[in-house]
């Protein structure tokens, strides 16, 4: 299968190249060049995912299969990005059972960290969906199944594994209702408030409850556990966890609020409005350290109960 893979990608830069395939710049948003496929990579910093315009000379399975798995195995990125596989990971081969295509890395794609991992599978995963007849795309490591955080096997992703939807118009919008977890005039309890929005489908759920965080409370009688210029870089969740990278404020900015609060007004906050089982904190992709004194970035934090105030206040 090494052989057949090296085959067809010498096949591809033959026909490619002297062609002249390019790829342009894709603009703000998706919608705006709906017809327009995508190339995807990484930002500089590894902390989230990029895209820019692909246009295949022909948008046909047999072109774009070995074009697009050229372009990925030669680390194909803009001046300002990074590929999406890191120098250590290489393709062994690749196989299309069917409307499955199965990807098969060397053992280096387990030594990316959990962060960029995630970053990488939605990436080649996105852009591989988009070839004619592609339904699910299954990762193995050596031969053997790529598993989670909980060692259990990822499976077989399709579009739903990483949800990003677009639109026009009306369409380009929805409405959600979303539970945000403020604190009391002590800074020492977490307030339970429900908030409906309208935002952009392209908006990932867990940026906007973050930003929704930042802006602080509506309800009187709460209190802001983040400051308000302590935005998200990037937000993902997979396998049941969400990885969050905050801007630096997020940990620079002092407040009146304890650390435990501030870190559980987060957590609850995304478990409880967008599935999430766990979150790891990272501030600007550095996971060492802590957040002040004694909460660690890089552990994984499940929902508190017990820092939730026992009465009910009014919800907007």
């Amino acid at each position: 299968m090494k052989k057949i893979l090296k085959m067809l990608l010498l096949a591809a830069l033959i026909c490619v190249f002297p062609a002249g395939c390019t790829i342009e710049d894709r603009g703000e948003t998706q919608t705006e060049q709906e017809e327009t496929y995508s190339y995807f990579y990484l930002n500089t910093g590894e902390t989230s995912l990029m895209q820019q315009a692909y246009q295949p000379q022909e948008e046909t399975l047999d072109f774009m299969m070995p074009d697009l798995m050229m372009r990925l195995t030669a680390g194909e990125a803009p001046e300002d990005g990074t590929s999406l596989l890191a120098e250590t990971v290489s393709v062994n081969s690749y196989d299309l059972q069917e409307s499955l295509l199965v990807i098969d890395f060397n053992s280096g794609y387990l030594e990316m960290s959990r962060g960029r991992e995630v970053l990488t599978r939605a990436g080649i995963v996105k852009m591989f969906l988009q070839i004619p007849g592609i339904e699910a795309v299954r990762f193995t490591v050596d031969g053997q199944e790529l598993t989670d955080s909980r060692n259990q096997p990822v499976g077989d992703m399709t579009e739903s594994t990483f949800l990003e939807l677009s639109g026009k118009g009306e369409d380009a919008y929805r409405t959600d209702t979303i539970v945000l977890y403020f604190t009391d005039e002590n800074g020492e309890n977490l307030l339970r408030e429900e908030r409906t929005v309208r935002y952009r489908r392209t908006i990932p759920k867990e940026i906007l409850v973050l930003e929704q965080l930042a802006k602080g409370p509506s309800v009187e009688g709460h209190y802001a556990t983040l400051p308000d210029d302590a935005l998200p870089i990037n937000a993902v969740t997979a396998d049941g966890i969400c990885y969050i990278n905050m801007a630096g404020a997020f940990q620079e900015n002092t407040m009146e609020v304890s650390e435990n609060t501030q870190i559980y007004s987060i957590v609850n906050s995304i478990v409880d409005s967008c599935g999430a089982e766990r979150v790891q904190i990272s501030v600007e992709g550095n996971q060492e350290g802590n957040l002040k004194s004694s909460m660690p970035l890089y552990t994984f934090y499940e929902k508190n109960e017990e820092l939730i105030a026992e009465e009910e206040t009014a919800e907007e």
